[in-house]
C-alpha cells in the first residue's frame, strides 16, 4: 500500500489515513488529502472523491471504509453507515432535520440570494445552538472509488453498488479548505469565489477555484456516467464557524433503486508553481 499518490511542484496527494478533519465534518471518511509542502490544504473539506447520499429527509455519510491497491491506484470502498441529524442544544430533532434539508434544496436553487439567505440563519444557529449530530445506522449502501494519477491529475472512478434506495441522490464530494481557496479563475484571471452552492453551466468548461497564497489552481472535468442518470455538477464555497470548504460536487440522481451498478468518472487537477 502506497502512502502518497504523487509529489509534483510542492503538491502531495495522499490517502486519508488518520486525519479526523475539522468542524462539522470531523470524523467522517474523506477521500484523498492535498498538501502543499507541509501545509494541509484540505482542512474541513472532504478531500478528493469522498461520498455522501441524500434522500428527502436526511443526508448520510461514511465513517468506515476499506482500502486496497491495484497497480499504483488506491481503491477505497465507503460504507454509508452514518446519518446526520440536526439538533438544538444537543437534542437531535428529526423534524428540524427535515425542515433544514428541504431548505437546503431551495437554497441550492437560488445562488444569487444565498448570501442574503444566510445572514439571519447563522446568528439563529448560534443563539439556538443548532449543530449536526452524527448517528451510526445499519449500512444502507456502498460506493467504491478508485483514485489513479495520470499525467498530473487524479483520475476518479466511482462505482455505486446496487441497490440504493429509490429517490436517493449520490454526491461525490471534492472539497478543500475555504481558508486557502478564496477565488476562482475566469478568463485566466483570479476573480470572486462562487456562492455557497451553484450549478456550473453545462455548456461551458467548469470554472477552476484558486488559492492566491500558494498560487494553486483546483479544477474538475465534467463527469461521464454509465448508465445515464440525471447528473449535476456544482461548485461552491462556505466559510463559517464550523463550515470551511471550497470545491465541487457531482450529484447523481435521484436514482430509481435499480439493481444495476452505476459508474461515474471524472478528473481532478491541483496545479501550482512550486514551494515559495
Amino acid at each position: 500500500m502506497f502512502t502518497e499518490l504523487y509529489f509534483m511542484k510542492g503538491i502531495r496527494v495522499i490517502p486519508d489515513g488518520h486525519y479526523l478533519g475539522e468542524g462539522i465534518s470531523q470524523g467522517l471518511a474523506r477521500g484523498l488529502l492535498v498538501f502543499f509542502c507541509d501545509q494541509n490544504l484540505t482542512g474541513e473539506g472532504m478531500g478528493i472523491g469522498s461520498v455522501a447520499v441524500r434522500d428527502h429527509e436526511y443526508t448520510y455519510f461514511s465513517r468506515s471504509w476499506n482500502d486496497s491497491a491495484d497497480e499504483g491506484a488506491l481503491i477505497r470502498t465507503f460504507t454509508i453507515d452514518t446519518r446526520m441529524i440536526w439538533s438544538i442544544h444537543g437534542n437531535p430533532l428529526p423534524w428540524l432535520t427535515r425542515w433544514i434539508e428541504s431548505g437546503i434544496s431551495v437554497y441550492m436553487q437560488l445562488p444569487a440570494f444565498q448570501n442574503i439567505i444566510m445572514r439571519p440563519v447563522l446568528p439563529l444557529r448560534r443563539i439556538l445552538c443548532i449543530h449536526p449530530v452524527f448517528e451510526t445506522i445499519p449500512p444502507r449502501g456502498q460506493v467504491t472509488v478508485t483514485y489513479r494519477v495520470e499525467g498530473g491529475h487524479v483520475d476518479v472512478r466511482a462505482e455505486i453498488h446496487p441497490p440504493m434506495q429509490p429517490g436517493d441522490t449520490v454526491c461525490l464530494l471534492n472539497e478543500l479548505s475555504a481558508i486557502w481557496f478564496t477565488a476562482a479563475v475566469r478568463d485566466e484571471k483570479p476573480g470572486p469565489p462562487p456562492p455557497g452552492w451553484a450549478m456550473l453551466n453545462a455548456q461551458k468548461p467548469p470554472i477552476p477555484l484558486y488559492d492566491p497564497v500558494h498560487g494553486i489552481r483546483f479544477a474538475i472535468t465534467r463527469p461521464s456516467v454509465t448508465p445515464a442518470v440525471q447528473t449535476g455538477l456544482f461548485w461552491g464555497r462556505e466559510c463559517t464557524d464550523d463550515l470551511c470548504w471550497a470545491g465541487f460536487c457531482v450529484e447523481l440522481g435521484p436514482l430509481d433503486g435499480s439493481q444495476e451498478s452505476l459508474v461515474a468518472h471524472y478528473s481532478i487537477s491541483v496545479t501550482a508553481g512550486g514551494c515559495p
